[in-house]
């Protein structure tokens, strides 16, 4: 009977220390995605286009992952002013996205994405276009980023650069 109860509480004992240590090791795995005092991280963001589904003004969905050429994906809010001026950059140095196709992608609703190109003189031009996807689909594929954030694929889909929050519009140009 003695050993019984012995054998039962070493197999408790046991399950106890693997479930403590897992639950540790998914803390800290959680927390590499958490901004940092350095600023914010996009800790899921892969090497290749996202499998992001994003839907045009026109109601045509595609999906980012497939898109052809060289890209570049600017996340941004209609509302925020660092957006706005990140729009106004790119507009007044669209020589330098010749051979790019941008999306501007938005949890925002497609009338806001309309109003917004229209506004910021983006609409019509033959290379911008811009997409609504959820807020999920954004952390799911990219992680935890600011707006605005700009991404730069390459004409294969991997990614040449990354810029979290606003920047600069010659560091962008940089990289393409």
């Amino acid at each position: 009977m003695k050993k019984g109860i012995i054998i039962i509480v070493g197999v408790v004992l046991v399950l106890a220390l693997i479930f403590y240590f897992d639950s540790r090791g998914s803390r800290s795995a959680t927390r590499a995605m958490e901004p940092t005092a350095a600023g914010p991280v996009a800790a899921v963001v892969t090497n290749d286009l996202p499998q992001l589904p994003l839907t045009r003004l026109d109601g045509s969905r595609v999906v980012a992952k497939d898109l052809k050429g060289k890209t570049v994906l600017v996340l941004f809010q209609p509302d925020c002013d660092h957006c706005q001026r990140e729009a106004v950059e790119i507009r007044e140095n669209l020589d330098a996205f010749k051979g790019y196709i941008l999306y501007f992608v938005s949890d925002a609703a497609l009338p806001q994405l309309s109003k917004f190109a229209e506004e910021y003189e983006l609409a019509g031009i033959s290379n911008i276009y811009f997409a609504q996807t959820t807020i999920n689909d954004i952390i799911q594929t990219l992680g935890p980023v600011e707006a605005p954030s700009v991404f730069v694929y390459s004409e294969e889909g991997r990614l040449v650069n990354s810029f979290i929050g606003e920047t600069p519009i010659e560091q962008i140009k940089s990289s393409l």
